[in-house]
């Protein structure tokens, strides 16, 4: 058997015609995928590219593997990845992105090549790696779906956030839409038709939403319903592989497929989710904002600084926003110490809810996950060099 990822950058739950088939027409796909299931109750861990597929490839929450913000450099120590258990189980590896910078510093277990943004030469590409038969593993990283679109400035701050902030929010979907379209449609579904189904595990995911609202202009800076749902395909060959349970994160990814082929456990808390659930399903999201962005955007907002910090409750790296969640109810807390805010993790339009009375107490379930992770003492790795990834930020939009 055979693995394909394929993470579509930006991808909201709302962006696919499964289930929004007024908002979204992508024919070519949908034929082929009309045997793989689907959930739109998928969460994120965190609303930014690199905490989230740190996560994706470790199995491990942001605060466990060290990356909890866009901008943080370093990794712990001896997290697991993914790649790497595929290869040393005599898997053929390989991984491309559409924006291989931005994914500087994440250690998914392979290099992580670049791929041309262009439809037809992207396609070349991938084909001209793929060989037959079983014992291939492969990542894709498709960004074009990523704010601004295809915007004349190239900035995700500049033409995007005017538009924004002029309005004119329609006209921003309508081109994150065509995008989402042309990436469907020419990028994914033509690689999907060269391969045997019947050989190949296929996991098609969305790293996070996007939010395009004046105190959040694409994503990264809140935990809202729009940044953290995210859209779920899943296909295992000759098997009903729909997802189990009333809600999942990405954080299960890893954990369902070293267990679908056979690799070595990794202790942390994503499950099977092929395999019934086995107590009550509760997940953690983080974000930190990048530093001076608002010096970028004029928005005002609190963030933190960029060098890891520690607050005084013993919760390991909490510093930004934090959301513990199940199928019911959210409660997202926006700094150290702040009340937490309870809402419905479906609700579009986050309206505040009392508390539950369901023995459902957030602070105890990150004390719980900090306590008993395996990995929140580990030391960290040297990271990448700072000066670097800002200017990566920076020649993609995300600072000025």
């Amino acid at each position: 058997m055979n693995l394909l990822m394929l993470s579509v950058d930006s991808l909201r739950w709302d962006a696919v015609a499964r289930t929004h088939p007024h908002l979204m027409a992508t024919p070519r796909f949908d034929r082929i995928a009309e045997v793989f299931s689907y959930t739109n109750r998928c969460f994120s861990v965190s609303t930014a590219t690199r905490p989230v597929h740190q996560s994706v490839f470790s199995g491990l929450f942001p605060f466990e593997h060290g990356i909890t913000g866009q901008h943080r450099r370093q990794r712990r120590l001896g997290i697991p990845r993914l790649f790497a258990a595929l290869s040393k189980a005599g898997f053929r590896v390989g991984a491309f992105s559409e924006a291989a910078s931005i994914l500087g510093g994440v250690d998914i277990g392979a290099p992580v090549g670049a791929l041309p943004n262009r439809a037809v030469a992207g396609r070349q590409q991938v084909e001209r790696w793929l060989t037959s038969g079983d014992g291939q593993a492969l990542f894709l990283h498709y960004w074009s779906t990523h704010a601004p679109y295809g915007a004349a400035d190239g900035r995700a701050l500049g033409e995007t956030a005017r538009l924004v902030r002029q309005g004119q929010v329609e006209a921003v979907q309508t081109s994150y839409r065509e995008a989402v379209r042309e990436c469907f449609e020419d990028k994914i579904a033509p690689l999907l038709e060269r391969l045997d189904l019947g050989t190949w595990t296929i996991v098609l995911f969305g790293d996070h939403g996007e939010r395009w609202a004046e105190e959040e202009l694409y994503h990264g800076r809140t935990l809202h319903h729009d940044v953290l749902r995210v859209p779920l395909f899943f296909h295992v060959p000759y098997a009903n592989a729909s997802p189990r349970g009333s809600i999942c994160s990405l954080i299960d990814l890893s954990a369902t497929l070293r267990t679908l082929f056979g690799l070595p456990r990794v202790e942390g808390y994503g499950r099977d989710l092929l395999a019934e659930p086995d107590g009550p399903i509760r997940y953690l999201a983080q974000i930190e904002s990048t530093p001076d962005r608002e010096a970028t955007d004029d928005i005002h907002m609190s963030t933190v600084g960029s060098t890891p910090a520690f607050d005084d409750t013993d919760e390991g790296d909490m510093t930004g926003v934090i959301a513990v969640y199940d199928a019911q109810h959210k409660a997202t807390r926006n700094r150290p110490r702040s009340p937490w805010q309870w809402t419905s993790p479906f609700d579009a339009e986050q309206r505040p809810v009392l508390p539950p009375d369901l023995g459902f107490d957030p602070d105890q379930a990150l004390q719980a996950w900090v306590r008993e992770s395996s990995f929140v003492d580990h030391g960290l790795e040297d990271g990448i060099d700072a000066d670097i990834l800002h200017q990566r930020l920076r020649d993609l939009g995300y600072l000025g």
